[in-house]
Parts: structure tokens; C-alpha cells; sequence
């Protein structure tokens, strides 16, 4: 990010932003490359912008060097908020405010504590509703064990709520011993939740023959 093309108070807005993105994604399970492609079909946001989708990938030898790329001679200096004398929270502060889930070795914190978000299986999935919207599919793996929910593509802050009630609750169940389809199963007829939305007792369950597969049937 050019955060030198940024008023101070509007930098650390965006940079919430992508911290947040960041944290989404993590959850997710995105190795970052996938994370970056992912973000190149997200919308801008009004404040924090967004990846052009004819953006190219390009690699630089050290964060510093891209430092210095986005933000030429940029110096660091005290800033308040507006006309209220209070001081900015630090980088540091703001990413514990925001509960910043950074990649340990862009690996997901939740390894090891819910289902594998990934698999090269063929997955079964039910279509997951809130209110009268469909808001993604709920899927498990046939014969290993990850599933996940998989929010409609590109992603919005509907899926995005989602996906984090969804890794919640995926991960109590795993906690609890459940098999993944079995999980699966168990949430269909259960109420709706304000972010989580819900499966209808009727709703069809289904096999893609991939995790990519589904992906594909989430893009809108």
C-alpha cells in the first residue's frame, strides 16, 4: 500500500482494513498467493481500495525494498486523531485491537484445532442461508478429514461474518470428536444464526468432485 498517498488518520483506517483481510484469510486457510488472487477479485473498499484484477505479481528481494517501493522517502512521525489531541494507537496496538491472526509461516493458526480447510478429495456440501440469501455451502471432505464453509465468490463482509461463525462452530465439533461429515450433517434443520445463517432441513446434499470444483460453484 502507498500509504505516503495518505492522510495519516485515513493510513491507519486502511491499513485496519487489510489487517482484517489478512486475518480472514489466514482463517481461511489461504496460502498467500491464493490469498492475493483472491483479493484481486474482491471489490474495492471505499476506504482501503483494493488489488486491480489486471494487476501482475511481481517480487522484490526484501520487505524493505518494498517498503521503499510504495512509500519513497516516507519518515515516521507523531499523529493525533483530527482535533482531539489523542494520539493514534501504534501498528502494534492496532493489530491487537483488530485480533490480527498473522501466518506462522503463512499457515493458519487454527491448524490442528478445527478440520483441514483444504483437501484433494471429492467434497460433499449444502447450500447455507441467510434470510431469504443464499451466502455459500458448507462441505466436508468424502474420505479424509477437513471441511469447511466456502462463502460465495468474490467475497463480501456477509461471507466474510460467515466464515468466522462457521470456523467457531467447525472447530467445537472437531473439539467434540465429531467425523467431518457427520458434522456436516448435524448442523441441517438447526436455527439460524444472525452471521452464520443456517441449513434448511430440506436443503440437497451434494458432491463436487473437488474442493476447486466448489469453489467454482460459489463464484457468482
Amino acid at each position: 500500500m502507498v500509504v505516503s498517498a495518505l492522510e495519516y488518520e485515513d493510513r491507519v483506517k486502511a491499513l485496519a482494513v487489510w489487517a482484517r483481510r489478512s486475518h480472514d484469510s489466514a482463517r481461511q486457510g489461504l496460502p498467500p498467493r491464493e490469498a492475493l488472487e483472491e483479493w484481486r477479485r474482491t471489490p474495492a473498499h471505499p476506504e482501503a481500495g483494493g488489488v486491480p484484477r489486471d494487476a501482475s505479481l511481481e517480487e522484490l528481494p526484501s520487505l524493505d525494498a518494498l517498503d521503499e517501493v510504495a512509500n519513497p522517502g516516507l519518515e515516521d512521525r507523531p499523529f493525533t486523531w483530527g482535533d482531539s489531541g489523542e494520539p493514534i494507537p501504534t501498528m502494534e496496538q492496532a493489530e491487537k485491537d483488530w485480533e490480527w491472526q498473522r501466518w506462522d509461516d503463512f499457515a493458519p493458526v487454527t491448524i490442528g484445532k478445527t478440520y483441514r480447510p483444504r483437501t484433494d478429495e471429492p467434497v460433499r456440501y449444502l447450500p447455507v442461508r441467510l434470510g431469504d440469501e443464499l451466502i455459500g455451502y458448507l462441505w466436508a471432505s468424502v474420505t479424509d478429514d477437513a471441511a469447511a464453509f466456502q462463502f460465495l465468490l468474490p467475497g463480501d463482509p456477509v461471507g466474510f461474518r460467515a466464515n468466522a461463525w462457521w470456523i467457531d462452530e467447525m472447530m467445537q465439533l472437531q473439539e467434540s470428536g465429531v467425523p467431518p461429515l457427520q458434522a456436516l450433517r448435524s448442523r441441517v434443520g438447526a436455527p439460524e444464526d444472525p452471521k452464520g445463517g443456517r441449513i434448511d432441513s430440506d436443503a440437497e446434499e451434494r458432491t463436487a468432485p473437488s474442493l476447486d470444483a466448489l469453489k467454482e460453484i460459489a463464484r457468482r
